[in-house]
């Protein structure tokens, strides 16, 4: 009956850290992001070129992989990471417009 019963230091700690959690949750919220996304994601031509890719790698993993499917994947793959690639750009350059626009006003706040 010696050790019967009580908790281990881990689980205390995991115990104390779940009432903490549960008591602060409330009073605090969910963190919210702190940084912006530099792709919209209901863009809807990112999610048909994603479900493009997406399906052509279950092809090539329900096939037996051949050189065309594999192809299909490649290229899915391709077109994907350039507009990706098209879609950061344009968000770097209008971050780069606003930057420079707030630097010009001497307006530090938006800088």
């Amino acid at each position: 009956m010696g050790g019967e019963g009580k908790l281990t230091r881990d689980e205390e700690w995991a115990a104390l850290q779940q009432v903490v959690y549960n008591t602060a949750k409330p009073c605090l919220g969910k963190t919210e992001r702190k940084h912006q996304d530099w792709f919209d994601p209901t863009d809807q031509e990112l999610q048909t070129l994603m479900s493009r890719r997406n399906q052509a790698h279950q092809r090539v993993l329900q096939t037996r992989s051949t050189s065309s499917t594999t192809a299909a994947y490649k290229n899915a793959c391709r077109v994907l990471q350039k507009r990706t690639r098209a879609l950061k750009s344009e968000w770097w350059e209008r971050k780069a417009v606003g930057l420079q626009r707030a630097a010009d006003r001497n307006n530090m706040k938006g800088f």
